[in-house]
């Protein structure tokens, strides 16, 4: 068995006829390894803030209520798996518990925490067999009404200005927003959109996944923002590239980041 930068992720060698068991926050998976076929089986529990980890842990294969099971045919002989971690389908909307203000010709950084989805692989990268939510979010709509806009997740934030205000949990990435406000007006933020398909994963020398800081520049007084990237999550960690973005980012992106119509089903998490 080996892991990447003593995270969850890695490869995992199963003997035949094995179950390893994970625990990854609410998310459960228990990985069979069958004659000519894998087992995946998954359950998820209700506390979303789980921080449990658990990795790789020899166990029955699991039945009952409540357990998604998937097989999958297989003649290769492949004795291993890839368990990899991915960034949301959707963007995130963020909303603040408190509102926030940034002052004109202000600029502050916040510190988010996004949940991740978990890949599982044979061979490598080369059959993906499953990509599914560690804790899906709530879905939201985000728009200026119910007919233009887009399908988002929906998230709450404590808005933290200081890493180490941030809880680090196994099934979450961190990301490092900057808001430039060089329009005249204050800004106010409520809402905030953080396109996490355009994003990239990163694994730090402890352990922690990131995603590369990104920066929302606000030119005018408006809800829109030019967004950019940087090559790194941040200057304060060692980190290596582990996933690449779902979605690739055109030059001079322009998010609508900070307005539209807020729709919420429920709100089951704040970091």
């Amino acid at each position: 068995m080996t892991t990447s930068m003593d995270g969850w992720w890695g490869d995992y060698e199963v003997a035949a006829n094995q179950t390893l068991r994970w625990q990854l926050g609410p998310k459960t998976l228990w990985i069979t390894r069958g004659d000519n076929e894998w087992r995946v089986a998954s359950a998820g529990g209700q506390d979303l803030l789980d921080n449990r980890l658990v990795i790789a842990e020899p166990a029955e294969e699991p039945a009952g209520d409540g357990i998604d099971v998937r097989r999958f045919a297989s003649r290769s002989g492949n004795r291993s798996i890839r368990l990899g971690p991915a960034l949301p389908d959707l963007p995130v909307v963020v909303k603040t518990t408190q509102p926030f203000f940034v002052p004109a010709m202000e600029e502050t950084t916040l510190f988010l925490s996004a949940p991740l989805w978990l890949r599982v692989y044979l061979d490598g990268r080369k059959m993906e067999l499953v990509d599914t939510p560690i804790a899906r979010p709530s879905d939201t709509w985000f728009g200026p009404d119910t007919m233009t806009g887009e399908l988002c997740y929906a998230l709450r934030t404590s808005a933290r200005l200081h890493l180490e205000d941030l809880p680090r949990r196994p099934h979450r990435a961190i990301s490092a927003v900057r808001i430039r406000n060089n329009a005249p007006s204050v800004l106010q933020i409520e809402r905030l959109k953080v396109p996490v398909p355009h994003l990239s994963l990163f694994a730090s020398n402890e352990g922690h996944l990131w995603t590369e800081a990104l920066t929302l520049e606000r030119e005018e007084d408006s809800d829109g923002a030019n967004v950019r990237l940087d090559d790194k999550p941040t200057q304060i960690v060692t980190t290596k590239r582990i996933a690449p973005p779902r979605k690739k980012m055109s030059k001079g992106f322009l998010l609508d980041a900070f307005g539209g119509l807020f729709v919420k089903k429920s709100e089951k998490d704040v970091e």
